[in-house]
Parts: C-alpha cells; structure tokens; sequence
C-alpha cells in the first residue's frame, strides 16, 4: 500500500484490511444488483489483499496474512472468503473454493452452510460419498437445515435414490410449508418419474405460496413442454419474464418453444423472433453457456453469407471467456472448431455461402 511500509506490519495490514472491506462490500453490492462480472473482480482483489499476494516472497508474508485477518474481523474476513469460495465454484476452481470454505469452516465450525457448499463442491466433482458425509454433518448440527435437505436431495437423485429424494423434500416442506425451492425440487422429481400430474399439482401448490415466482412459471412451462403444448409453455415462459426480467432461463426455454412449435405447410419456425430471445438471455446473464449454444446453432443454419458465420465464432470467443466447467469450455470449442472448418472448407471452394448444395 501507497505511504504505509511494509515493515510498520500493524498499521500495513490495517490498510490491506480496509481496502479489502470495502471491496467486499461493494462487491456485496454488485451481486445484490446482480452484476455478478464486477462482483467476481472485487472479491478476487480483495482475497489477493488479504492473502498478501504481493508480498508472498516476503520473509513475514504469513505475519502480514495473520494482522489482516485480525484487522479485517472475523464475520467479514470469513464472509469474504465464503464468497470467494462461491466465485471460484462457479468458475468450476473446485480445489480453490474447497479450500476457501474449509478456511471458512475452520473458524465457523458450526456454520452448517458451508458445509452444504463444501458438499456442493464434493458433489460437482463426482465425489458423492464424501459429499453425503458433509450432508450428514450439517444434519447432525442442525437436523432442520433445509438447504442441506434441499441439496442432499439433488444428491440422491444423482444417486439414482430417487424414493430418499422425494423423503428429504417432503420433510424440508413439512417443516417449512412456504419453502418454494423444495416444492419446485419435487415436482422435478415428479417429472423424471413421468408423474406429470404430481408435478402439476405440486407447481400449483408452490404458486399458491409465490403466485409471482419467475421460477414456477418456468417450471409450468417445462411441464407444458413436456407435453408439447408448445404454445402454452411459451405463455409461461412469457410470465416467467415478467416477473424476473434478470432470470435467463425463460428466454432460452421461451426459444425452444419457438423452433419446436408446428409451423403452417411449408413455412419455417420464427428462427429471428427465437434468436431475439436467446441473445436477451446472454444479455441478461453473459455467463449463460445454455445461450451460446442454441443461439450459435440457430445463426450457423441461418448464415447466408461467410461474414454471417464469422459472427458465430466471434459469438462463441465471447462465450469462452465466461465458460465455468470443463464440459461447457469443451463444448463452445468444439462448436467453434467446426465452424471455423467449414468456414475454411467454404473458402478453399471459392464458395460465398455455407450452403455446399
């Protein structure tokens, strides 16, 4: 820090505190506001202060870390390091958010959250034994912690354990009627069991809670989809929007509806009025890889010219930089990959068009 040297360790690491306290307030902020890109920035230099990564060559680099955390205080200190921990989890750093929650864990033994979030960690990189041991833990402080019964549901039914799936939604309802998440959870379950009716009824109790959740509106509109009322799933999807314009998820379903709803004889899908919708989606949220794929296949069939499919790559480089998981950066480069080939291919033939008919 400018004017404070190193070697005044106290009044040093009383800088690094404050700076980092106010960017994980402003981040705070940013997140609240759903600007998830500038928050990532500012918790990120914020965990570069307290871990006094320009000085970790220093002989007193683990001095320094210590007064910052002491200076920092121990609710915001671990509150940045919890959302850290989510920043890196989203961006697929499972060893880092690891370890930015077990840090956090080590001084909130009793926080049964982090516990679901290591477990959240566990689960992302296939390890559900471990991820279940977490689960039980939380449990075993606090047996009506609704969001490890929440998430040790999505385990067991990634487990196949789909009747104990059903068991720990139903008793996360029971003891919290108003709980919509585990409502909506369970009329997923109903769904993969083909039980369109049960689902039906349990989005019309989760309504009754929450009659404006962008989230039952998407989830009514799945069902409808399920059952290729096209139209109906779309009026939902419409709903969904209304209700939370920041939501990407209906834009994208909303598209589908679109390309899957039967044209008039010879006519083709509203393809312009689908592609709308899908770049509201990334406009919404830049890091929505469900987005980029569907809008990058729809664009590649509908390029008449090769500067049309040259929009495609540009569109899939921008999804790069906010890909979040192997598979998703595995698939836009794979996307890509063959764009550029048939770009190329085209070029080689001297032809104008993607079309080789």
């Amino acid at each position: 820090m400018e004017g404070v040297p190193r070697k005044s360790t106290v009044a040093f690491a009383d800088n690094l505190a404050t700076k980092a306290t106010l960017l994980l307030n402003r981040g705070r902020r940013y997140a609240f506001e759903k600007n998830f890109v500038k928050a990532v920035k500012d918790f990120d230099e914020a965990y570069a202060l307290v871990e006094d990564r320009d000085g970790s060559a220093e002989s007193d680099h683990d001095e320094i870390k210590e007064a910052v955390m002491t200076a920092m205080g121990n609710d915001d200190y671990c509150r940045l390091l919890e959302w850290c921990g989510m920043c890196k989890h989203l961006r697929f750093d499972l060893k880092g958010a690891l370890e930015c929650y077990e840090r956090c864990s080590e001084l909130e033994p009793e926080n049964t959250e982090l516990f679901v979030k290591r477990a959240g960690v566990k689960m992302d990189g296939a390890n559900y034994s471990e991820a279940d041991a977490l689960f039980k833990e939380a449990l075993a402080l606090n047996p009506t912690a609704s969001d490890a019964l929440l998430h040790r549901a999505n385990l067991r039914m990634l487990q196949q354990r789909v009747s104990e799936s059903e068991t720990d939604l139903e008793t996360c309802i029971r003891l919290y009627p108003n709980n919509l998440l585990a409502r909506l959870r369970l009329a997923t379950v109903c769904m993969a069991k083909e039980d369109l009716d049960g689902a039906k009824r349990m989005l019309e109790k989760a309504e009754e809670y929450d009659p404006d959740s962008s989230e039952v509106h998407c989830y009514r509109g799945e069902l409808h989809f399920a059952k290729s009322d096209f139209n109906e799933a779309k009026a939902e999807f419409e709903k969904a929007m209304e209700c939370d314009p920041s939501n990407p998820t209906p834009y994208v379903n909303a598209a589908l509806a679109v390309v899957n709803t039967p044209s008039a004889m010879g006519t083709m899908p509203d393809f312009p009025e689908a592609m709308r919708l899908l770049e509201k989606a990334i406009e919404v949220d830049p890091m929505f890889h469900a987005a980029y794929v569907q809008l990058g296949q729809m664009k590649l069939s509908m390029a008449t010219d090769l500067t049309k499919a040259k929009e495609v790559v540009e569109l899939y480089d921008k999804g790069l930089e906010y890909c979040r998981t192997p598979e998703e950066l595995r698939d836009i480069c794979s996307m890509r990959i063959l764009t550029v080939a048939q770009m190329d291919a085209a070029h080689a033939l001297h032809m104008e068009t993607l079309n080789m008919q």
